[in-house]
Order: C-alpha cells, then sequence, then structure tokens
C-alpha cells in the first residue's frame, strides 16, 4: 500500500497538484497543477453531459454565473430561499408557461474563495486555489416522488463516480445529519447524503445531494402559479433535490482514487476523461529516420483530427530501447491510456503495436485501423 506521502509526491512530480500533509494526517493547501486542470475540464464537460439526477428527465439549461456575494456551500437546507435558486425558478418561468415538472437544471457557479462562508475541509482543504467552481444541479420532482427519486439520485449519482475508479467499491454513501442545526430551520422530510470515496490513508467527499419537500411559503405568488400544475389541483408545492460538487476537490479526490492502485508510478485515469490520451512512439535503428519522423508526424495528425488528445511534445523518437521503456513509464505517471508504438516494419506492412497503461501489454493493429479503433475503445 501507498503511502500518502508518496502520492502526493507522484502526483505532483506529474503535474497533476501539490499538497502538503498536516499534523494529524490532514491533506492541505491542495492545489491543481497544469495537468490536474486539464482533468478537472474535462470532468466539467462530462458532468454537462452525462450527470444526472435522473436519467429519464433532461436538462431543461445549464446557468454560468460569477457570484460575489457570500455563499455558504455547506448549507443543505436554506439554499430554497437563496437568490440563485429562486432565479433558476423564474428562468423556467419565462421559458415556457407550461413547463411541467418532474424538471431539472444545473448551475455552474465560479466563486472566489474570499467569498466562501465555509469550505468543507473533511481531512481535505483546496482553500489555495483562488476561484472555486461549484456544479449545482436542481431537480424538481413531484412531492409524491420526492423520497422514491432521491433514493434514485444517489444511486445513479453514485454509479456515475464507481465509472472513474479501477476500484468501485471505495465510493459509498454517508448520511448527513442535520443534529448541529435547529430543527426549527429545516423543512419537515429534509434528507441529505454525501458521496464519499474511502481510501487508505483519508476519505474524501465528492458530491452532496440533498432532499428538500418545498412549501407554499417558500415560494412566490409568480413561482407558485407557475408550479401549480398537477392534475389533481391541489395546492402543493414540488419537492426539491439539489446536488452539489466542488470541482476542484472533486478533481483531487479522483486524481487520489487514480494512485491508489497495485502499480509502482501509474495514474489509472478514467481513460476518457485523461488529459492526454495517446502518445506516438517509434525506437528506430538509425535507419529511414526521415520516412519514421513523417510517419510519426501523420499518425499524431490523424489521431489529433480525430478528437482524440495528444500531449503538446506528443512523440518519443529514440533508437534506445532503455530510453523507449523509460519514456513509456513517464507517460503511464501522465496517466496516458494507450502508447501507439512503430517501427521500420511499420513502413513495410502497416503493422503497429497499441500498448497499454493498465497493463503495459501490447497488441498490433494495422495502420488503416487507425483512428477508428481507438475511438471506440474510448468511447466504451
Amino acid at each position: 500500500m501507498k503511502q500518502l506521502k508518496q502520492v502526493i509526491e507522484a502526483l505532483h512530480s506529474s503535474q497533476y497538484l501539490s499538497a502538503s500533509i498536516g499534523y494529524n494526517g490532514a491533506i492541505n493547501n491542495c492545489t491543481l497543477l497544469e495537468n490536474g486542470i486539464k482533468y478537472s475540464e474535462q470532468l466539467l464537460l462530462h458532468w454537462c453531459k452525462t450527470h444526472s439526477l435522473d436519467k429519464e428527465v433532461r436538462n431543461s439549461f445549464t446557468d454560468v454565473i460569477e457570484d460575489e456575494a457570500l455563499v455558504d456551500t455547506n448549507d443543505r437546507s436554506n439554499f430554497i430561499f437563496s437568490k440563485q435558486f429562486h432565479d433558476g425558478l423564474r428562468h423556467l418561468c419565462s421559458k415556457s408557461v407550461n413547463e411541467q415538472y418532474p424538471v431539472i437544471w444545473k448551475t455552474i457557479q465560479k466563486i472566489h474563495a474570499n467569498n466562501l462562508n465555509k469550505v468543507a475541509t473533511n481531512n481535505f482543504d483546496a482553500s489555495t486555489t483562488r476561484i472555486r467552481t461549484f456544479l449545482f444541479t436542481y431537480y424538481l420532482t413531484h412531492p409524491a416522488k420526492g423520497v422514491s427519486d432521491f433514493f434514485k439520485a444517489q444511486r445513479e449519482c453514485k454509479i456515475w463516480w464507481m465509472r472513474f475508479s479501477t476500484d468501485p467499491s471505495k465510493y459509498y454513501l454517508d448520511p448527513y445529519k442535520f443534529s448541529d442545526i435547529s430543527e426549527s430551520t429545516v423543512p419537515p422530510g429534509t434528507q441529505s447524503i454525501t458521496i464519499k470515496t474511502k481510501l487508505p490513508y483519508v476519505t474524501l467527499d465528492v458530491e452532496s445531494i440533498t432532499l428538500v419537500p418545498l412549501l407554499k411559503t417558500h415560494l412566490d405568488k409568480k413561482i407558485n402559479a407557475f408550479l401549480s400544475n398537477n392534475t389533481s389541483s391541489q395546492d402543493i408545492a414540488p419537492a426539491v433535490i439539489r446536488s452539489v460538487i466542488d470541482l476542484q476537490a472533486a478533481t483531487s479526490a479522483v486524481l487520489f482514487d487514480s494512485v491508489d492502485n497495485e502499480h509502482e508510478n501509474t495514474l489509472l485515469l478514467n481513460r476518457k476523461l485523461a488529459p492526454y490520451q495517446c502518445v506516438v512512439a517509434c525506437c528506430h535503428q538509425d535507419n529511414k529516420l526521415i520516412d519514421l519522423g513523417d510517419l510519426c508526424l501523420h499518425i499524431s495528425n490523424v489521431l489529433l483530427r480525430s478528437g482524440l488528445r495528444l500531449k503538446p511534445e506528443n512523440m518519443i523518437f529514440t533508437q534506445c530501447s532503455n530510453k523507449m521503456e523509460e519514456e513509456l513509464f513517464k507517460c503511464d505517471s501522465l496517466g496516458i491510456p494507450y502508447a501507439v508504438i512503430i517501427n521500420e516494419s511499420t513502413l513495410l506492412n502497416g503493422l503497429l503495436k497499441l500498448r497499454s497503461r493498465d497493463t503495459t501489454l501490447e497488441e498490433t493493429i494495422h495502420i488503416s485501423d487507425l483512428p477508428n479503433y481507438l475511438l471506440q475503445i474510448f468511447s466504451n
């Protein structure tokens, strides 16, 4: 089992994040570096496309805001009184007078760290990040279905996180206790959970999900009229389920998870989200250098045009087999899932090797199978 110090050193040397260890074993001063920021960008895109509290309900809109006001991201019930929540409801009203719930919308909120009233440390501190990005999902549903939809959302979101890990059992649901909050301030029926990843050296939060049954008194008249859309004509308000993800903290948690594996110096990043998905490598014998260089460049361009992400200095070109092996291990430490390896014989028969980061094994494919074969792998 790797020690926390080794894990932090591995992530720092690969330019994913820097952090220190507190006297109590907590992770302090965690900051995403160049590759960590690239990974968080891919995680954000993946959230926009695939994260949902209910896959049967389409996302109505995604709003991006920069908020200068003080924000308490730990407040799991009073958000129903917030300007952000009511602005989202008004936007629904403005889009369509016939909008029916269930309905989902998302908000990407960029907040200056100084404007955060609280940061959920939980043995983890990302407070050195100047601008924090929070991902909110709001799901309005019929109050009679609130609890069942809440549990359904928990399952779907937990599975969403489990797909990032080589050991999905690390992710679990932890009920949130409102014991420190006056019961009079928590709407009746409110429930909340936290999705966490349990690593050998620390447990980290990745997402919180909260159910709050709304009351008519929580909403203004226009919104009340808009939401009174049930067929039984009863004057009731919906329940709201809210998901909150601290993008920087969640990215860091997934990165720590990726190092927690049996390999000595390999980041097992999800291949869809890895900042760099492929590298082109050539071990030559000082023969046909120009032709091999041109072929490497051609393959790189083909992969880039197909939409695959390659490192800017994306080619390994050497005549030393030991140097080749060393460079491939560096790619493993960067979390690059695949290496396309060519040699002199590729010029004759079109065959090349595809090396897997996870197994270090190579398979032979024909150059004409690129990039479709790789695209098929990354789509699964």
